[in-house]
């Protein structure tokens, strides 16, 4: 059990399971391989299966107000 505060966050009693690299590689051949029989199926388009795989939505909008600025506060001149 994890019990402890994080600045911003609010951490109690949170189960912590450690994974091997083994189970993670594991898992991610049969969600592509879930992936490859909806595709066979016809169950989803190529685009919506990159949508859901995806970290960020492609209908996300990002935006940097003034890149340059930030550019140089987090890499300098």
């Amino acid at each position: 059990m994890l019990d402890r505060a994080c600045p911003g966050w609010q951490v109690s009693r949170v189960k912590v399971k450690t994974v091997s690299f083994e189970e993670l590689q594991r898992d991610k051949r049969k969600a592509r391989l879930r992936d490859e029989r909806r595709l066979a199926r016809g169950e989803v388009t190529p685009e919506q299966l990159q949508e859901e795989n995806s970290l960020i939505p492609a209908s996300a909008r990002i935006t940097i107000p003034d890149f340059c600025e930030t550019m140089e506060r987090y890499y300098g001149k």
